[in-house]
């Protein structure tokens, strides 16, 4: 499976276009391949939009970019909106909790972290979310799915994406539960650079397969 993932800094006076169009993008649900997407304003930036889409494979995205992607984009009206944009690509490791389409249809706060993994400790940094930050998510409470990813372009660089049932049991999880697994992790040995955005998603902007595709 592939995730997109999509970064938008938004123009001031066009945040509230932005929203409108990002809405426009619900004709994914008939691509094949397409899983669902969803997106929301970065808690720490207020003008960046966070997007996040899933395909079956990237021969299914290859297609939609080369067969639907561009008469989307025009007929949304979104490309005066932004000032920048960043997309990466990430091919799915393994699931932490749940399902993709608990992303699309449940999860309202997502929580996205990002690490650049020093390449010698790359195996060991796996085996540390397999073994430790798996086992410390799925036992929190409201925390409804997660996934670990590699990108397609740096096989050094990660990502953790997880939905919870609110921003609330987020919080308490990173009060409560996180402090430990940081402990038991070390992840300062393993990782050079470690990012990561919050947000809360946007109902207007998720978007589900239609039936045809599921």
């Amino acid at each position: 499976m592939i995730m997109k993932r999509i970064t938008c800094k938004v123009k001031e006076q066009q945040k509230e276009n932005f929203y409108e169009h990002q809405k426009q993008w619900k004709s994914l649900r008939t691509v094949k391949g397409f899983l669902g997407q969803i997106g929301g304003w970065s808690t720490k930036e207020r003008l960046t939009a966070c997007i996040y889409a899933f395909w079956e494979s990237l021969d299914d995205y290859q297609t939609f970019m080369e067969d639907h992607h561009d008469q989307i984009f025009v007929n949304s009206g979104q490309e005066n909106t932004y000032e920048s944009i960043n997309v990466c690509l990430y091919r799915q490791l393994f699931m932490i909790a749940g399902e993709v389409v608990d992303f699309v249809h449940t999860s309202q706060y997502i929580r996205v972290a990002s690490a650049e993994v020093k390449e010698d400790r790359i195996n060991h940094f796996v085996d540390m979310q397999k073994t430790v930050w798996n086992a410390g998510m799925q036992k929190t409470e409201g925390m409804l799915v997660g996934m670990f990813a590699n990108s397609q372009k740096q096989k050094n660089e990660f990502l953790v994406l997880s939905g919870w049932e609110s921003e609330a049991h987020h919080q308490n999880y990173v009060e409560q539960t996180l402090p430990e697994l940081l402990k038991i992790a070390k992840p300062q040995h393993d990782v050079h650079v470690l990012t990561g955005e919050q947000f809360k998603v946007e109902e207007a902007w998720r978007v589900s397969p239609s039936i045809k595709q599921l």
